[in-house]
């Protein structure tokens, strides 16, 4: 239970303060304990965070996986809606752990930068695996190369929404998640007629 109230306190301290202005003091003083008592179970600042952000981009990949497992069955339009406003309502629902994961992914400390590399370069395979694989399933007439491109193109538009989660209203933030479903509506469309 104190294990996990320090992870979440050093994403929070983190989301607030980035890695270096979130002390094991902070830390410490959020969660209510001595800072000596941190090192009980992590060696190090380094270690901390690592476990902290291994937990958070844990979750986070877990929960696309719920959504594509959920979505894999409807067509390529529908999975792709189902991922974009699930990553969206995911972030929106867990505002603390977004703030500090922008915040990694914009300007890693030189401390967790190997690590976080190893994370994208999982999820990034994952991902465009699963929808290359159900592009070319729901589109058989598309060669490899082209089912990369469209996933690629998907990739795209959702990591510009995510961007901007934090930067939009609600309204607005859902007008630009109505766009990207048309512009992929568009896509497909035509490769249904190719």
């Amino acid at each position: 239970m104190t294990k996990d109230k320090i992870l979440a306190a050093a994403i929070n301290q983190y989301s607030m303060f980035n890695y270096h202005g979130a002390t094991m003091q902070k830390i410490a003083k959020e969660v209510g304990i001595k800072p000596a008592s941190i090192y009980f179970f992590y060696k190090n600042k380094e270690e901390l965070f690592i476990a902290a952000f291994q937990s958070l981009l844990q979750s986070h990949f877990e929960q696309m996986k719920r959504i594509l497992d959920e979505a894999k069955d409807r067509g390529l339009l529908e999975i792709f809606q189902s991922l974009l406003t699930g990553t969206v309502a995911y972030h929106q629902s867990h505002r603390q752990e977004t703030n500090a994961y922008i915040s990694l992914v914009a300007s890693p400390p030189a401390e967790m930068k190997q690590f976080l590399q190893e994370h994208m370069k999982t999820f990034d395979t994952w991902m465009f695996d699963s929808l290359v694989e159900l592009a070319k399933r729901d589109f058989p007439h598309l060669t490899e190369a082209e089912a990369k491109v469209l996933t690629k193109q998907f990739v795209l538009l959702m990591d510009g929404i995510f961007w901007e989660i934090n930067l939009y209203d609600e309204e607005t933030l859902q007008e630009q998640i109505d766009q990207a479903h048309q512009i992929m509506a568009k896509l497909l469309e035509g490769l249904q007629h190719e």
